[in-house]
């Protein structure tokens, strides 16, 4: 019968190695999250793994959120895709799900959000609608060029006709990319992570995430950060200015990174989560990509409002109008406080 415990700062080593081999897991089950909320937004976390004669069995990063806004929850694992229970052995899954109902009892938790890829046997309701879309990799790059549709080409080749280039960047590269996302974020009406979030995600990942960055001239007008997991390349967060938009940056921005991913032997690429008929939904689908649904469960111990903030729902349709009036300066300010508070 494998222990449950709480992974104790110094024992990462042993979650990763874990989180390295099992099937089920991503790079969302890495321990370096942990720290990486933590230094961004204060967020308790609580790392449950089960051992059994010194091997981990299963693994399941929580992290405590809300209380402010919105109710308590604790969250595996909050602005990712996914990062639930990891594990190859269902009795292992089932006993991670029972302790974790039992730290939302102990601590008085209202929500407990579980985002995971693949389907189980817990039978918890679904938590709306999202999927991920991924395309296979092929190694020679110049055959998936041609699989490609013919507008969809023109669209990259017109990019680079209109000067556009696209190039690989570390940590140097955050704050020129973080000023296009957080103008496009204010444009979309939502709040945007702190500039924090972001440098802890590359000072702790710096072997595992890098920028792609679009330039027009020396002016960078688009950029993506692209996690490197196992044979996967996976894309959360993208962005390119919208006065730029008749040149295709986004189009030229993709292509960079199939590209590269395809000369150096990745297999296969994600494009990051969607709602399904949305534009950035239909962008991805373009490249090929096969939709995956999102399996996001929640338990709601008090039958309350969703965890997830839906944009189309009326009663924030004032909020998002309301923000895309407000200068860029004081969405930075402000809209990390917010963004810290909504898991989705």
């Amino acid at each position: 019968m494998a222990e449950l415990r709480l992974c104790h700062y110094g024992e990462e080593k042993a979650w990763d190695e874990y989180v390295y081999h099992c099937l089920e897991a991503s790079h969302c089950h890495l321990s370096g999250w942990r720290r990486v909320v933590e230094r961004g937004y204060g967020h308790r976390s609580f790392y449950l793994w089960a051992r059994e004669n010194g091997e981990t069995k299963g693994v399941l990063p929580l992290i405590s959120m809300g209380g402010l806004f919105f109710s308590r929850s604790l969250v595996s694992m909050p602005f990712l895709d996914d990062g639930g229970i990891c594990t190859e052995d269902d009795h292992v899954r089932t006993a991670l799900y029972q302790q974790a109902v039992q730290m939302c009892e102990e601590y008085k938790v209202d929500i407990l959000d579980l985002r995971h890829r693949q389907s189980n046997s817990l039978s918890l309701p679904p938590l709306g609608s999202k999927a991920t879309l991924t395309l296979q990799l092929d190694s020679n790059p110049d055959q998936m060029w041609k699989r490609f549709d013919a507008k969809l080409r023109n669209q990259v080749r017109k990019a680079q006709k209109s000067g556009l280039t696209a190039s690989w960047s570390g940590i140097d590269g955050l704050p020129d990319f973080y000023e296009v996302f957080a103008i496009n974020m204010r444009d979309l009406g939502s709040p945007v992570h702190s500039l924090r979030f972001f440098t802890a995600i590359f000072e702790e990942f710096s072997h595992s995430v890098k920028l792609m960055l679009v330039h027009k001239n020396n002016t960078v007008i688009g950029g993506a950060v692209c996690f490197f997991f196992r044979e996967t390349m996976l894309v959360p967060w993208a962005s390119s200015r919208r006065e730029y938009f008749s040149l295709c940056p986004n189009n030229l921005l993709y292509w960079e990174m199939i590209r590269w991913g395809s000369e150096n032997g990745y297999q296969r690429f994600d494009f990051g989560r969607s709602s399904p008929g949305s534009g950035t939904y239909n962008f991805k689908k373009q490249w090929g990509a096969k939709e995956e649904p999102l399996h996001w469960q929640v338990l709601n111990r008090k039958n309350g409002r969703s965890p997830l903030v839906h944009a189309n729902d009326s009663k924030y349709q004032w909020m998002i109008r309301t923000w895309r009036h407000l200068p860029i300066a004081m969405t930075k300010l402000i809209g990390p406080f917010v963004r810290g508070q909504v898991s989705s």
